[in-house]
């Protein structure tokens, strides 16, 4: 099975992680609006920013699923 991300799919995913970010953890009010503001300037769903981390998501799901798929085709069944 291959999983790959649409820039689309890449923004809304980073946008849920830094939103939760920005709710959860203990910054200041200026570090937590850096960071929105960040993620509204920087990281537009058609800038070279979300294209280089589609890219870099998209490779890391790949090589995650090729190290799960080689390490059953490697473990033996009486080792679970």
């Amino acid at each position: 099975m291959k999983v790959e991300l649409e820039p689309d799919e890449a923004w809304e995913l980073m946008s849920l992680v830094v939103a939760r970010l920005a709710d959860e953890a203990v910054l200041a009010h200026g570090d937590r609006a850096a960071l929105r503001r960040w993620r509204s300037e920087s990281m537009q769903p058609s800038g070279d920013g979300m294209r280089l981390l589609t890219e870099k998501v998209n490779t890391d799901i790949a090589a995650t699923q090729g190290r799960k798929r080689s390490s059953h085709i490697r473990k033996p069944d009486w080792r679970k």
